[in-house]
């Protein structure tokens, strides 16, 4: 395996590469709006090359459908990503390169800041082999499981008023996010104190830890990953449930097994948390 890194004429690379095809391409892109690229695709794919295309469910990608217009003639495959937000930039060729990096295949990214990876590899050694396998698996899931196929332009064209504006999607998303885990450490933080008011003797050092941690989900999460690794539970845990009545519910473990904050953890730490509330009959 051999590679280069591109920071400086990142398309002109990306097109020597695809001039290159003999055989296949398969990219997967958020975004695919460089007309120049979509021209060299189109190309290759008029002289007999195997060419598929994943994209996002992206409006950028839908403003001007004529571009894609060719390569839909000439049964060039493309795919868009509408279950899961594709944010992939990266493209096989011939089972012998890949390329993969920050740049999206757009005007804008070529004045931007960006990379690009190009990866040489050696057919007839394993771990080549394996880490092309890698990226084959992850494009045919994101055809198969996550895309409609596209096979003609009106089909393309109904993505113009049914796309999704990404931008502000993910800002709001990442919004929600930020102010979930506010609101779990806040409710963490509740509980330890009220523990403390009723002078149940916490660890006090835990507490500590946690707070300089800022008792949010990744700390939670690392105490869950310990408790669940070893089976026993942590010493905070088991002074809450010697009470009479037992005080689970100012337990994290409680906290994170409420409906509200399930999406902030794996099924596995959720699943754990409401097996043992289970006990308590909460």
């Amino acid at each position: 395996m051999k590679s280069t890194v591109h920071f400086f004429k990142i398309k002109e690379e990306i097109i020597s590469n695809l001039n290159k095809a003999v055989k296949e391409i398969k990219l997967a892109v958020a975004w695919l709006i460089d007309e120049d690229i979509i021209r060299v695709l189109t190309q290759r794919r008029e002289a007999g090359i195997d060419v598929q295309i994943a994209i996002s469910d992206s409006r950028e990608n839908f403003l001007n459908n004529n571009k894609f217009r060719e390569y839909l003639r000439l049964q060039g495959q493309l795919f868009v990503s509408t279950k899961v937000f594709l944010h992939h930039k990266f493209c096989l060729i011939d089972d012998k390169i890949v390329i993969n990096g920050s740049y999206n295949w757009t005007y804008h990214a070529i004045s931007s800041e960006e990379n690009i990876m190009v990866i040489s590899l050696d057919n007839s050694i394993i771990e080549d082999m394996k880490f092309l396998e890698k990226f084959t698996v992850k494009y045919r899931y994101l055809c198969n499981k996550c895309s409609v196929k596209i096979t003609d332009l009106n089909i393309l064209n109904s993505f113009r008023e049914n796309s999704r504006n990404l931008s502000v999607v993910l800002a709001e998303l990442d919004e929600k996010e930020i102010i979930l885990r506010q609101e779990f450490e806040d409710d963490v933080r509740r509980s330890f104190a009220e523990a403390r008011a009723a002078k149940i003797a916490v660890s006090t050092v835990l507490f500590e830890r946690m707070m300089a941690d800022g008792a949010g989900v990744d700390s939670v999460r690392r105490l869950l990953h310990d408790e669940i690794s070893s089976g026993e539970m942590k010493s905070g845990f088991r002074k809450l449930e010697e009470q009479i009545p037992h005080r689970v519910d100012l337990s994290f473990e409680y906290i994170v097994s409420r409906p509200k904050y399930q999406s902030l953890f794996s099924e596995q730490e959720v699943g754990f948390c409401k097996k043992l509330m289970q006990k308590y009959r909460l």
